[in-house]
């Protein structure tokens, strides 16, 4: 059950992950376990489309034609530069300009404590631990942007071929007729080369700044929602609760002796919710 919920907030904190890392001036090597977990939670977000029919395959053509009026190559790219670089800057900027961030992962000394201190006695407390993290900072920040901008613009054409499928099943051959007429007009231009781009516009991006305190706000009442619904069926049993029939047949599932099973089960089951 809290997979399902953090499913849904994961995706929110992963673009954050990094930052933290290189403020912190910790490597932040993930295991290869999570490193399988991650791909395992978002290979499974993405739901396979229905294959296209013989009508919607006999209009891709078209399709395609429409989407690269639309979507035309180098739109990622344009993208990262005009909207995302800034965005990752100021981000990391807020990161490093958290003496108290800095400092939690550099001595571990709690939020609440470091709270409480003068802001310069802090600045001056990070100047000494680690007087190269804005350096840092922005060394990674920039490799960060560069890697980020490899992967997106490589899927692009994945992506344009992706809008192309979706365009020949939303429309008609005569619809599509009247939407390339239409992008080749001279607004029709400017919208086709400018619409994507405007849902990453910081006047768009900027009403993301209230998505999570609403979050937030509402996390106590959602845990106990999670926990109410959970409370309506039975909980998942240990290794201990099985009977001997049982316990062979988990052992011969997972590959795992019935003595290791007994050795890493947990003390106590439940999500926590």
């Amino acid at each position: 059950m809290k997979r399902l919920f953090l499913a849904a907030t994961t995706g929110l904190a992963l673009s954050f992950t990094v930052p933290v890392a290189a403020q912190t001036g910790t490597s932040a090597q993930p295991s290869q376990e999570e490193i399988d977990a991650i791909a395992d939670l978002f290979g499974d977000m993405f739901v396979t489309p229905d294959p296209l029919s013989p009508e919607e395959e006999a209009r891709l053509g078209e399709a395609m034609i429409v989407v690269t009026k639309l979507f035309p190559e180098g739109t990622y790219s344009r993208m990262m530069e005009e909207t995302m670089a800034p965005m990752l800057e100021e981000m990391i900027g807020g990161l490093g300009g958290s003496p108290a961030l800095a400092l939690r992962g550099l001595t571990g000394v709690d939020s609440l404590t470091l709270g409480a201190i003068d802001d310069d006695k802090l600045k001056a407390a990070v100047a000494l631990l680690d007087p190269a993290a804005a350096e840092r900072n922005a060394a990674m920040g920039a490799k960060l942007f560069e890697l980020m901008s490899e992967v997106i613009i490589e899927i692009e054409p994945a992506y344009r071929a992706g809008l192309a499928r979706a365009y020949a099943v939303r429309f008609s051959q005569e619809e599509l007729a009247d939407l390339s007429a239409y992008f080749d007009t001279a607004v029709g231009k400017k919208y086709a080369a400018e619409s994507f781009l405007i849902f990453a516009d910081p006047q768009v991006m900027s009403a993301m700044n209230e998505l999570m305190p609403a979050i937030m706000q509402r996390m106590p009442s959602m845990f106990e929602l999670m926990g109410s619904i959970g409370a309506e069926f039975p909980e998942g049993r240990s290794f201990s609760a099985l009977d001997a029939q049982e316990r062979a047949k988990l052992a011969s599932l997972l590959g795992i002796s019935e003595e290791e099973l007994a050795e890493v089960e947990p003390a106590a089951m439940g999500d926590g919710f």
